[in-house]
């Protein structure tokens, strides 16, 4: 599609659980992001499609060996959660604890940090109704990765917002969140991003698979500052710009590009990544060479999983590449785009919008007549 876009192999998958609802290259992605980690969920008894979304997720983060922690309400006298089949639905036989009545002891934390070390699959049993606050305090103790507070309103808002900084007063969370389980969802959120777990997510407990592995999410993924660092790309990084730029063109957002010009806009270009793991979320190039007499140069191959445009990756890279313009000594960066979600974007980051006449003219040689038609134009100029 646009020259400047927003958009906003994985583990095994239990074909039993039914038809697979999250594409291949998307779980492929979290799959490689998750991996080595440990995910705390937390889950109400679950009925039949709660243990089969969550025995989804199981087989994919086997893929990554990663782990997962389950920690799983029950109601007094039905100890066996298997009951719900949860056990047959995980790719392992899991260490099934009891959870601990008043806190967790030393002794039992190392019981669990063993499990959990030997298993792929740990199930925590807890009494009913006490499953977020322990699943919070045990990720904080374990310092997982990720907390997974599952509830049936979802996330927040309607819809969902993808993702939510805690310390942003604008936000307003607490507020709309404070009637959920009786304030436990709040809670759990901030016990557990106080306690050093990178990111929460707040889906339904049906939804837990893809919440997890789409770049949509079902739910609200919630963090404590920033998520995301702009770094260079380095060559260690082509399989994953490739990869990104090949979705971005699936979805129509980014225009079809040969590898040899792929690999040239990554030698340039900067990548939004993931501050737990480095895991690229997006990426950007700054086209100079065309445009060398002219001291100008082009915002290219702008591209963000949408599951973290939220987190401002999109903003993240922009600035990025400004400063970078800046250190060129550039006049300024022009941008052109058929997007109208992109052409907000642009305005929003201070360019304005220009004639196709102010764009170098190499710009549009043979370009798509009916694309330019559609085209617009941005322009913003340095600092410097």
């Amino acid at each position: 599609m646009s020259d400047a876009d927003l958009r906003p192999d994985a583990g095994p998958v239990d074909e039993g659980a039914g038809p697979d609802p999250v594409p291949a290259e998307e779980r492929a992605f979290f799959v490689d992001e998750f991996a080595g980690a440990t995910i705390v969920v937390a889950l109400a008894e679950p009925d039949p499609i709660t243990v089969a979304s969550v025995g989804q997720a199981a087989s994919a983060l086997a893929g990554g060996r990663s782990r997962l922690v389950l920690v799983v309400g029950t109601r007094e006298g039905s100890a066996g959660y298997d009951r719900s089949g949860l056990a047959t639905a995980l790719p392992s036989a899991p260490e099934v604890l009891t959870g601990p009545a008043d806190g967790a002891g030393l002794d039992w934390m190392a019981e669990l940090w063993l499990a959990i070390t030997d298993r792929s699959e740990v199930v925590v049993e807890v009494a009913a109704g006490t499953e977020l606050a322990v699943a919070a305090d045990l990720a904080a103790a374990l310092r997982a990765l990720k907390l997974v507070v599952t509830d049936p309103g979802g996330g927040w808002g309607t819809p969902a917002r993808s993702f939510v900084d805690v310390h942003d007063p604008a936000r307003g969370f607490e507020a709309a969140l404070a009637d959920r389980q009786g304030g436990a969802v709040v809670t759990a959120v901030r016990t557990a991003l106080a306690g050093g777990v990178t990111s929460v997510n707040l889906c339904p407990p049906h939804d837990v698979y893809e919440e997890l592995f789409t770049f949509d999410g079902v739910g609200s993924l919630f963090t404590s500052g920033d998520y995301l660092r702009l770094d260079p790309l380095r060559v260690d990084d082509l399989p994953a710009v490739e990869a990104l730029v090949a979705q971005g063109t699936v979805d129509g957002l980014l225009r079809p590009r040969r590898r040899l010009e792929v690999a040239r806009l990554a030698v340039t270009g900067l990548g939004a990544r993931v501050q737990s793991s480095g895991h690229l979320a997006g990426l950007v190039s700054l086209e100079t060479a065309p445009y060398e007499a002219e001291r100008v140069g082009e915002v290219a191959c702008l591209y963000t999983v949408s599951r973290f445009s939220g987190a401002g990756a999109g903003g993240l890279l922009v600035d990025g590449l400004m400063e970078k313009a800046t250190r060129l000594d550039l006049r300024g960066v022009f941008a052109v785009t058929v997007s109208q979600d992109a052409s907000t974007f642009f305005d929003r980051k201070g360019f304005s919008e220009v004639g196709h006449e102010q764009v170098p003219t190499v710009k549009w040689e043979s370009y798509d007549t009916e694309r330019k038609a559609q085209a617009r134009a941005f322009w913003r100029p340095t600092l410097g």
